[in-house]
């Protein structure tokens, strides 16, 4: 049986050289994810040799895509089916791109069934267009930008770890005025926040912090997936400011995004706002992730 364990801080120094290695463009594939998410995902990991096996158990037991530069994919899928065989549940594996599908398509033929997340599919933009704001698709962004400035006295700041107390106090105003329903998607994210507030230096996160009149009003928080890659992990506004969110999410692109080709805005959890907002921002392509079941299970359906 594969010994999983949570992640701790300690792990970032081997993990994410692996997980950066291999390319990979979603969320998953960042170390920050799988550390402040731990509590709500219960996501672990299996060092093996140079690679990695991860999975995680909520809402459902899964693995994920193993990491590339460990054992073949063949021989990391082998070990998985048979872990979940050994702890007496269904294969389930989460986390599948197209491009993924094909190479366990070459190497297991006819022993997958494949099933599109759409809500867990990341979004994906291209960095200078977030930065340039070009164009008549970005007409409405940069209006939103020009309303804000016009209208408020305000400022901007990287975030460190001196001012995270501020972007704490923005996420509290945000959670009092929205709440946190589980139907809203956004029950566990304060205590991911606080994870990633609590250890922002050490896991090499960045951020932003606007202030409308010296008082802190919206924030961004993201990291690299690889050197192509930026995540962003975290974004809240406070109510009332027109183009606050506009602003915000474009200061941060043109100081953090110039040497990076892509940024995934992570998925929209199926939430109708949530996915009207990430489109409004022309994505670049949807990276789109499966869950992969044994085809002779037909009772295992993916969630």
């Amino acid at each position: 049986m594969l010994q999983f364990e949570f992640p701790d801080l300690a792990d970032r120094e081997w993990l994410r050289p692996i997980l950066s290695g291999s390319g990979n463009l979603g969320s998953e594939w960042a170390f920050g994810t799988l550390f402040v998410w731990k509590d709500t995902f219960h996501s672990k990991v299996c060092r093996r040799g140079d690679g990695v096996l991860s999975c995680f158990t909520e809402p459902r037991p899964a693995y994920n895509m193993p990491a590339p530069g460990g054992a073949p994919l063949s021989e990391a899928v082998e070990l998985m089916v048979a872990d979940a065989a050994e702890r007496g549940r269904p294969f389930l594996l989460w986390g599948a791109t197209p491009e993924q599908i094909g190479r366990l398509q070459k190497s297991f033929p006819g022993r997958f069934r494949f099933e599109l997340d759409r809500n867990g599919s990341d979004y994906i933009y291209r960095a200078a267009d977030l930065i340039a704001l070009s164009g008549r698709k970005y007409h409405g962004k940069r209006n939103h930008i020009a309303q804000f400035d016009r209208k408020y006295d305000w400022s901007y700041e990287d975030v460190t770890d001196q001012n995270t107390e501020d972007c704490r106090a923005v996420a509290r105003r945000w959670s009092e005025a929205h709440g946190n329903a589980g139907q809203d998607g956004f029950e566990s994210e304060p205590k991911a926040m606080d994870r990633a507030f609590r250890n922002f230096s050490a896991l090499g996160l960045a951020g932003g912090l606007i202030r409308v009149g010296g008082r802190p009003a919206a924030f961004t928080v993201g990291e690299e997936i690889n050197p192509k890659t930026y995540l962003i992990h975290f974004e809240k506004a406070l109510d009332g400011f027109d183009g606050l969110y506009a602003a915000i999410n474009h200061e941060f692109a043109v100081r953090h995004f110039s040497s990076y080709e892509w940024v995934n805005r992570e998925e929209d959890m199926g939430i109708e706002g949530l996915r009207k907002a990430k489109l409004s921002y022309r994505p670049a392509f949807l990276c789109e992730k499966y869950w992969v079941t044994l085809a002779d299970r037909r009772g295992d359906a993916a969630p």
